[in-house]
């Protein structure tokens, strides 16, 4: 078939036409006589034709096709209009374009090649004279019949290629004029079907480039939904859309590897971008999660409901739940990871709503997922750090219906306080006491004099390195938490309730007592604010049976309800945050990475506006019922912990000295390795040719966390003087993963948590100032 891809090339070189010498007149004369070249051939063959008549008719279009495009745009340098072209009114008073599709019908094996000729044809008016073609039925007749033809047929890519461009261009066509989408409507049988959007089904899965912009395409047409009602109930009623969608995603998760094999590093804990890359079948997910995503942004509530519909049903409860309760850690491991990547690519309200329905609501074997994943933060070193990523994701998206869940129907009661401290609760400390306490509770054994020397040969330690550092700058620590206190605090403007210990939900609206309808409203994204139709359209649909769901309290659902009820018995602070203390309590035991992660989570609660959540963390004059974990009392054990281990220790000294050593020249590492990585973004680009290899070194999964997630300061903030490394290759792998004796393990966290008490600190006080600009307003 060699020949047939001669056909198929462009064949530029014949068919230019320069500009700037051709006479009009003379190219009109061309033109037509092309035309008559080709009509010749039209009326000799009679039967089918020969390669020699194809490749003649191939190249007389090519030629014409060429002039056209220069006619055309001679009409746009003088300012005339497109119709005023006369080859183009030649054109159509001709029916030159539908005598060309019907010749090509019979021209049997090589109707692909003048097929191939069309689509150019039309793709390439299309785009030159916008909308004002359509209004001409010599052209829109034959190119709806062209698209026609098209459906079953199997193509070569370059027609593919074509065919995608044409349907493209008419999508976006269509949006700027929304009266022509009449015209691509065909009736059949006993529907009417929308030409474009059929054709372009058939690509939405594709890895390519073809995929790609038949994506766009889809997307596009998505928009439409939104303009034309009509679109929307083909869509949504005549069409496998959802379906397909939906079951893409199931088939694509079940190719990814069930175990991570090749995780290196200590603290992975999430999927990075080379990770996306270099796994298998991963990045090929995640396009299409990022495709549904933006559906769910710009396609009618129609459409969007059902795609809800058939993820949740078809996709997140039948293969993502099992998924995650596989029997294997390493199962486990990589599931956990999965559903971590999926809650940051998904940010529009549509698929979020329904992830966060998964979570909260469906059960396995009687227990939700969620306390699933709360239980396992108490797990082995792997499970615990994906697990922890989940929930620093779930906490980032400052959803309230989920920082229901997960905190404040637990707190709301006041259940873990003492009786006698529920009536005066959360009274505003404009001197911030609990600043000076959380100070207090730093370990005594890292106040150590800055001019000592360890040996005689050794520098002090506010060396050059340290000045590099935010170590122990107190100024970043308050810096960073009234950036975090403001973020939080706009995200957190639509909740329907305060949390501050009295009874916020004094509402008695039916509609809105389920979580479903709060979560459309109250989270920080602005896109989750639907207008009111969509609200109740979205109600009706996702309302889970219960059989009590009447209750006047605003957004609570029954099941929480229930849940506070059975609470009345026992006091709590509610088993996510229990189980965060127990597993800080477990501070001296923990891997260094898992503390990082269990210092961030507690502190990134912390910024949470709301007085409950506040306090209890932050408030040292609260009394807490005995058996609810206190933050200050275990800051304070562990406090006593480091310091009676570090005074049996005859190089106490030595070992802070080490453990602050050692993490500021892994602060600076990663800072270089992340400034090289920015100043040259080509660094580690995969190779196209590359197989994946499962158990080789080509994923090193060396995952660099936020500097953030060192000593919760911004990168910008480091000083710029240090020297660059020359590639991250050279960054020695125990450089930045030492293994630690026990006494250098324990030093460790005496540093981590002498920094954590600091950056509680600065939240408190960042909180009090707050507070106080809020009631001086």
């Amino acid at each position: 078939m060699e020949w047939l891809n001669s056909i198929l090339q462009p064949k530029n070189q014949r068919a230019l036409v320069n500009s700037e010498e051709c006479d009009p007149q003379a190219c009109y004369d061309s033109f037509k006589e092309h035309w008559h070249q080709t009509l010749k051939i039209f009326n000799r063959v009679q039967n089918l034709p020969s390669h020699d008549d194809v490749l003649g008719v191939v190249n007389h279009l090519e030629q014409m096709m060429t002039l056209l495009l220069y006619d055309i745009k001679r009409q746009d340098r003088h300012s005339m209009s497109v119709a005023s072209s006369k080859c183009l009114e030649y054109l159509l008073t001709e029916n030159i374009l539908d005598r060309i599709f019907d010749w090509s019908m019979r021209a049997g094996r090589y109707n692909n090649a003048v097929r191939c000729e069309q689509l150019k044809m039309y793709e390439m008016l299309i785009r030159q004279s916008r909308h004002m073609l359509l209004i001409h039925e010599p052209f829109l007749r034959p190119m709806i019949k062209l698209l026609c033809s098209c459906e079953g047929e199997v193509f070569s890519t370059e027609i593919e290629k074509l065919l995608v461009d044409l349907l493209n261009q008419l999508s976006a066509l269509l949006m700027q004029n929304i009266e022509f989408i009449e015209l691509f409507f065909r009736e059949e049988k006993n529907f009417v079907r929308f030409i474009i959007f059929s054709l372009l089904i058939p690509f939405v899965h594709r890895e390519d480039s073809i995929g790609m912009r038949a994506r766009d395409a889809l997307l596009l047409c998505m928009s439409l939904s939104k303009k034309n009602k009509k679109v929307a109930i083909y869509i949504a009623e005549h069409s496998n859309f959802s379906v397909l969608v939906a079951s893409g995603l199931s088939a694509l998760y079940s190719v990814l590897p069930n175990v991570l094999h090749d995780i290196i590093v200590p603290d992975w804990h999430r999927f990075t971008p080379d990770d996306v890359n270099e796994i298998k079948g991963l990045l090929t997910f995640v396009t299409s999660l990022e495709f549904s995503n933006a559906i769910a942004q710009v396609a009618h509530p129609m459409i969007r409901r059902e795609l809800q519909e058939f993820l949740y049903r078809g996709f997140l409860i039948p293969v993502l739940g099992p998924a995650l309760l596989q029997t294997t850690v390493q199962e486990q491991v990589a599931a956990t990871a999965y559903l971590e990547l999926i809650l940051r690519t998904v940010t529009q309200p549509g698929l979020l709503h329904s992830m966060l329905q998964f979570l909260l609501k469906v059960d396995y074997d009687g227990e939700r997922l969620l306390n699933i994943l709360i239980q396992r933060i108490n797990s082995e070193r792997q499970l615990c750090l994906v697990s922890l990523a989940v929930f620093e994701s779930m906490v980032d998206l400052d959803c309230e219906d989920l920082m229901l869940e997960l905190v404040f129907k637990y707190l709301q009661p006041c259940l873990h306080l003492m009786l006698s401290h529920r009536k005066i609760l959360l009274p505003l400390d404009p001197h911030c006491q609990s600043f000076e306490r959380l100070l207090t509770l730093s370990p005594k054994c890292c106040q150590l004099d800055d001019d000592t020397i360890i040996e005689g040969n050794n520098v002090q330690w506010n060396h050059f390195k340290h000045k590099q550092s935010l170590y122990g700058k107190y100024y970043a620590y308050l810096c960073d938490a009234r950036s975090k206190i403001g973020r939080c605090q706009m995200a957190c403007m639509t909740w329907n309730n305060s949390y501050s210990g009295e009874d916020d939900h004094s509402h008695n609206s039916e509609e809105n007592s389920s979580s479903l309808i709060s979560l459309e409203r109250s989270s920080g994204y602005e896109s989750f604010n639907l207008n009111s139709e969509d609200l109740k359209d979205d109600f009706e649909f996702w309302q889970i049976s219960s059989n009590n769901n009447k209750h006047k309290k605003s957004n609570i659902s029954p099941t929480i309800i229930d849940d506070v009820e059975q609470l009345s018995s026992s006091a709590s602070a509610g088993p996510f945050l229990v189980i965060l203390m127990e597993k800080l309590r477990n501070f001296l035991s923990n891997s260094f990475y898992i503390n990082l992660h269990i210092t961030g989570l507690i502190s990134r609660l912390a910024a949470y506006p709301q007085p409950l959540l506040r306090a209890y963390l932050l408030d040292h004059s609260l009394v807490l019922q005995p058996n609810v974990p206190s933050l200050f009392e275990i800051i304070g054990v562990l406090q006593q912990k480091i310091d009676d281990y570090m005074s049996r220790q005859s190089d106490c000294i030595n070992l802070i000295k080490y453990a602050r050593d050692c993490l500021v020249d892994r602060e600076i590492m990663l800072v270089n390795l992340r400034r090289y990585r920015a100043e040259n973004p080509n660094m580690r680009k995969p190779d196209s040719n590359e197989p994946f290899q499962r158990n080789g070194p080509k994923r090193r999964s060396l995952n660099i966390p936020p500097i953030s997630s060192l000593f919760s300061r911004r990168p910008s903030q480091i000083e710029s003087s240090v020297p660059m490394v020359s590639s991250p290759e050279e960054l020695q792998f125990n450089l930045i993963y030492p293994k630690f004796n026990e006494g250098q393990h324990v030093a460790l966290c005496a540093v981590l948590l002498e920094e954590w008490v600091k950056e509680l600190a600065a939240l408190a006080q960042e909180h009090t100032v707050a507070q106080l600009a809020t009631l001086l307003k």
